[in-house]
């Protein structure tokens, strides 16, 4: 078992709570911008709306009032008994010039066109010959929105006057178009596209005019085919409109709407940049408190994490991580193919006499020879322990009988040979018990105590090593001699 995991998985953690609270706040500004962008749109949509309304108003007023002026206007009425079109339209001109309306209407009452005069602002605007019988109605006299054609598709904003002589001898209708430049300024103060739609007794939507892309347009056109109105959210193609509808006219003849929307991507390009701009700081501040943490961990986690799981003389693992390495490794085996391993308990012989005779700054030293001895005959993946006072431990994972003994044998070579110790050569003898897993147990505990068992027999058969089968139930209680040379 590696004990360094510990540290691994405290820094893992760790990091794993930075991210989730990095990608939160990140969600969490994401969700709370693009409320925010909503809410702005909102706004500016309500307001695109009152200014529409606001300005309808203004423009009703400018036309009542040239209507009314032109009504009572002695020369006009003289100019219609003597059917004098060409002095009707200059009066005409003269007067809706001035508050640059786009047409002028003269009819008398039965519909017949008297007199006709558009506005240079409108250079392909058609003689009008079949009168829109909706604006000559009672409700036009206040305000009517429709085409004065017939048959036409462009849309007025109209006022209605009659001319009376003192019993009306004729209709003054006088329009703004829907869509010229002062519409624009609609979009212009809510920053928003607008477009007007109206349906027909027939039942037909169509498009006056509007500022939104072709794509949108055909979507509106067909989804107010379809159910008559658009939704607050309207998708086209991969962009999103929040849009807010006003109606214009209403009635049994002619619908008129006009359809407020901003694109909901460009609203949110403003936050989109400062969102990236924060998501590269949030990317950077993750990677320092990676390193950060990192580096934390290994100054302050790191030399705790040593000290619980390492012997600090010899070096090798101390009993705390033996026994969690072992328990794991034999709950690991138990649920599934079983792995064999070796479980190898040494003992010092007499190293009492040791510390007696030399001191415990020797004893030590023989210690740490054994340590030293052991790391160089085993591999880094088996686990050396110290398990107690002058008893080690060691776990040869993937071991067999044969195997083990070679191993061993190799070992008790090396751990004879003499020591050098404080200027004296002395011979340490080791008795070493060895329990095989699954032959001998898969219990943690029941293995500790066979390979113990084990090492009680070499002792006290004066042996090397003794495996776990082939060892007779011993007292533990040996005495053995020291010698030293």
């Amino acid at each position: 078992m590696n004990y360094r995991s510990y540290e691994w998985k405290i820094i893992y953690v760790f990091i794993l709570v930075f991210v989730l609270i990095e990608v939160g706040s990140y969600v969490v500004l994401s969700v709370s911008n693009e409320r925010i962008g909503r809410q702005k749109v909102q706004q500016d949509l309500q307001m695109g709306s009152n200014i529409l309304d606001n300005l309808i108003q203004i423009r009703s007023r400018q036309l009542a009032l040239t209507g009314q002026v032109l009504a009572s206007d002695t020369g006009l009425r003289e100019a219609i008994a003597t059917g004098d079109r060409h002095a009707i339209e200059s009066m005409l001109e003269n007067h809706g010039f001035r508050i640059q309306a786009a047409v002028m209407l003269l009819t008398d009452m039965n519909r017949k066109v008297l007199a006709f005069v558009s506005s240079p602002l409108l250079p392909n605007q058609p003689e009008i010959f079949n009168v829109n019988p909706v604006i000559l109605q009672e409700s036009a006299r206040q305000r009517m929105i429709a085409p004065m054609d017939f048959e036409g598709e462009t849309l007025f904003q109209i006022i209605t006057v009659p001319i009376n002589t003192p019993d009306p001898v004729a209709l003054l209708s006088i329009g703004f178009p829907m869509g010229d430049p002062l519409w624009q300024s609609v979009g212009g103060y809510a920053s928003a596209n607008y477009a007007f739609l109206a349906r027909n007794a027939s039942g037909t939507w169509w498009l006056h005019a509007s500022t939104f892309p072709i794509a949108v347009n055909d979507g509106l056109l067909e989804q107010f085919n379809a159910t008559g109105g658009v939704p607050l959210s309207f998708t086209a193609g991969n962009d999103e409109y929040l849009m807010n509808t006003v109606k214009l006219e209403s009635g049994d003849d002619i619908q008129v709407v006009a359809v407020l929307g901003k694109s909901l991507a460009e609203v949110m390009a403003v936050f989109d940049q400062v969102q990236s701009n924060l998501l590269r700081w949030m990317l950077a501040c993750v990677v320092l408190s990676m390193a950060a943490i990192f580096f934390l961990t290994r100054r302050l986690i790191g030399p705790l994490n040593t000290l619980a799981h390492l012997d600090t003389l010899t070096g090798v693992a101390n009993r705390r991580l033996f026994d969690i390495s072992i328990r794991n490794l034999c709950t690991t085996t138990s649920t599934v193919q079983p792995t064999p391993f070796a479980l190898l308990m040494f003992d010092t012989n007499d190293f009492k006499l040791i510390n007696d005779r030399y001191g415990h700054d020797a004893g030590d030293q023989v210690l740490k020879v054994i340590a030293r001895r052991l790391k160089a005959g085993l591999r880094q993946v088996d686990l050396i322990a110290r398990y107690g006072g002058d008893e080690f431990a060691v776990l040869l994972n993937g071991a067999s009988r044969d195997s083990v003994r070679q191993v061993v044998e190799t070992l008790v070579l090396s751990l004879h040979k003499p020591m050098q110790v404080d200027g004296n050569q002395l011979l340490v003898n080791l008795s070493i018990g060895i329990a095989l897993s699954p032959d001998d147990g898969m219990d943690a505990t029941e293995l500790l105590r066979k390979a113990d068992q084990a090492m009680y027999a070499a002792k006290h058969a004066k042996e090397a090593y003794v495996f776990f089968a082939d060892s007779p139930a011993v007292p533990k209680k040996e005495t053995l001699s020291l010698q030293d040379a």
